[in-house]
């Protein structure tokens, strides 16, 4: 086995070796400007930027603007219904009251009429009556 081989299999178990080299290794690559350049643009691609992070909050903002327009139509339909829902109540009511009305009317009217065959029932008997009672007396 070849010593490059030897070395990764010894880092990959020994964890006390594996820190001891890489703590070697980052003072080395702090060192050389080459390598600190190669690890900053491994690392930049990682990192959120002022112009990342502006990107989201304008991104996050139109979201909220969508949803408060879509929360605003909602209540805009729950308000035409509810007018509606009253308008039809209010209609429904107006019926109720012009049937009661109806209905009152008819049951006067009914109250006038049979009072007209009341008193000319008892106006047929009470002539009934008298005729018996003046025939009698003749």
């Amino acid at each position: 086995m070849s010593i490059a081989k030897q070395l990764l299999e010894e880092l990959e178990t020994n964890e006390e070796v594996r820190k001891l080299f890489l703590s070697k290794m980052v003072v080395r690559i702090a060192e050389e400007p080459t390598l600190r350049l190669t690890l900053l643009h491994s690392l930049l691609t990682e990192v959120a930027t002022k112009h990342d992070l502006e990107a989201t909050k304008h991104d996050l903002n139109k979201r909220i603007d969508d949803v408060n327009k879509r929360i605003d139509d909602v209540n805009k339909r729950i308000d035409d219904l509810r007018s509606e829902m009253n308008s039809k109540f209010d209609a429904m009511n107006k019926r109720i009251d012009d049937l009661r009305s109806e209905m009152n009317s008819k049951f006067d009217d009914l109250k006038k009429d049979m009072r007209t065959h009341f008193f000319g029932f008892m106006g047929g008997i009470l002539a009934t009556i008298i005729t018996v009672v003046i025939t009698k007396l003749i």
